[in-house]
């Protein structure tokens, strides 16, 4: 009887993948730009269409959904970029954390439309529009970077205790 060939017998561990936040800010300064460039391209359209879905209720769902498969395919990147095997931390994170941030900002964004409709201030469906417009901005951004930090933060807190 022969020995078993090193090849099949030894099992190759893969090492998980490290998120870099360089990683994530690449997506999004990509989502900045085009975000701006809608916004210059299209002035009135691009506000009134984010403004119109948000009165609707069509603009969180679509954001978590856009926030969580763009984090999941930056992230699916970076571990074939880096031929290692996505982490249970590093998913979970990317599976809850967009949702989550995505759904308290939209709670931060409901507070401002009613603080803004309460002030007696004029021309109160333009900075309405400004509010919607703003947090929805800052909703994309938060929801593609803050699940990264989490991860690249608690990655750091492994390492440390190991």
């Amino acid at each position: 009887m022969s020995a078993p060939a090193p090849a099949f017998s030894a099992k190759t561990q893969r090492r998980i993948a490290v998120v870099r936040l360089a990683d994530a800010s690449d997506a999004v300064t990509v989502l900045s730009f085009l975000f701006a460039m809608l916004l210059v391209f299209f002035p009135a359209t691009f506000p009134r269409l984010i403004v119109n879905s948000w009165e609707h209720g069509q603009l969180m769902p679509a954001l978590m959904v856009i926030t969580f498969l763009l984090d999941t395919g930056i992230y699916l990147r970076i571990a074939y970029l880096q031929s290692a095997r996505p982490g249970p931390v590093a998913a979970a994170c990317l599976g809850s954390l967009p949702l989550l941030v995505v759904g308290g900002l939209s709670l931060l964004q409901q507070s401002a439309v009613s603080h803004t409709l309460a002030a007696d201030l004029p021309n109160l469906q333009a900075r309405v529009g400004e509010e919607i417009f703003a947090h929805t901005y800052l909703g994309l951004v938060g929801g593609v970077f803050l699940p990264f930090l989490v991860i690249r933060l608690v990655s750091q807190f492994r390492t440390k205790n190991s």
